[in-house]
This record gives C-alpha cells, sequence and structure tokens, in this order.
C-alpha cells in the first residue's frame, strides 16, 4: 500500500501525519460543520483514538490517510484525505476528505483530491474511485463534481445515532489510461 512518501499537487502535499497534527486532527472531529455533513461520524478520532502516534491516522482496512498541507508550509495540517476500502482485485476505491474551515473554498481541496486521483490511478493501479457524499453537502458535491467525478446513483444511508436516515450520492470516477479495463493477472489466470 502506500508508504510514507509524499505524494504532491500544485500547491498540496499529502504527507504521513505527525505529534504536529494532533490539534488540527482533534479540530476536524469536533467541527461541528463536518459532523453535520458525515453523518455523525467523528473520524478521523474517536474515543478509541485518543492520541496519534507519527505516520498513523485509523482508516477502514485496505486503505491509507494522507494530512493535506500546504507545500509553503509543510509542517501545518490543513486537512485529511484517505482512501478506503482499497480492492485490488476489481481495482476500486473510495475517496474521503476533510478541511480546517480555514482552508475551504482556497484550491486545497481540489488539488488535494486531483493528485490523489492521479497517485491511485498512476501508481496503485485503479481504475475507479468512487465517494459517498451526504445530498445535503453541496460543497463536497461540488468539489468532487469540479474533479472530473460523476453523480451516478442516490441511496438512503444507514441510520445515523439519532435514527435518521439521509439520502446519499454515490459519485465516480474512471481511469481514462491505458490500464482502465484490462484484466489483471490473477483474473486471467481465473478465467482463462
Amino acid at each position: 500500500m502506500a508508504d510514507d512518501r509524499n505524494i504532491t499537487g500544485s500547491k498540496v502535499i499529502l504527507r504521513a501525519a505527525g505529534m504536529q497534527d494532533q490539534g488540527m486532527l482533534l479540530g476536524l472531529t469536533w467541527d461541528p460543520e463536518i459532523v453535520k455533513v458525515t453523518k455523525g461520524y467523528r473520524s478521523p478520532a474517536t474515543g478509541r483514538y485518543p492520541r496519534y502516534r507519527p505516520g498513523f491516522l485509523p482508516v477502514p482496512a485496505g486503505g491509507f490517510c494522507r494530512v493535506i498541507a500546504d507545500q509553503k508550509d509543510p509542517e501545518a495540517g490543513l486537512g485529511i484525505i484517505m482512501l478506503s476500502d482499497l480492492d485490488q482485485e476489481n481495482r476500486t476505491a473510495q475517496m474521503q476528505i476533510k478541511l480546517l474551515r480555514s482552508a475551504r473554498g482556497r484550491g486545497y481541496g481540489r488539488d488535494a483530491v486531483e493528485a490523489l486521483v492521479s497517485y491511485a490511478f498512476r501508481e496503485l493501479g485503479l481504475d475507479c474511485i468512487c465517494s459517498s457524499i451526504l445530498e445535503d453537502n453541496t460543497a463536497s458535491r461540488r468539489l468532487f463534481e469540479a474533479c472530473g467525478f460523476r453523480q451516478e446513483g442516490i441511496h438512503e444511508s444507514r441510520a445515523d445515532r439519532n435514527g435518521h436516515c439521509r439520502k446519499v450520492c454515490s459519485y465516480v470516477k474512471r481511469n481514462p489510461g491505458p490500464s482502465a479495463g484490462k484484466e489483471t493477472e490473477g483474473s486471467k489466470a481465473e478465467t482463462g
């Protein structure tokens, strides 16, 4: 999977988390706006992860997370971006992003998404990246649309902690590159 190498965009660096990121991570965790548009889930931190170790962020199995930082000040975290549910056989993954309020609307989110999509298609050989975004989270929907994702469906979410279901939009970006649609060695062996 991903290692400690940085992924760079035109204005951001996507780097491993360090101890200097604790305040930023807790800010993301407890930001009421983020909690509202993420169905009430407080990742990247919950009571189970009260401390951060350098290079570690709790991520669902089969994925990785990077801190978003400005290239001009790479030590100061602006948010997080992650790939989760990485499926090498089908070459797909889910993408999520969270930015501090001070970083929103300044191009950091778009640059981070584009850099991670490029890395995932080029280095990880993925063919498709998906993102599930609440219907009323218009800022995230606009961000992913600006990065070339297309809405391909809408469904009801699982119930949040208050028992309410909300509509979730499924966004998809497919790899237009030469590996898109090719069979993997493992799938060739299974079918041929």
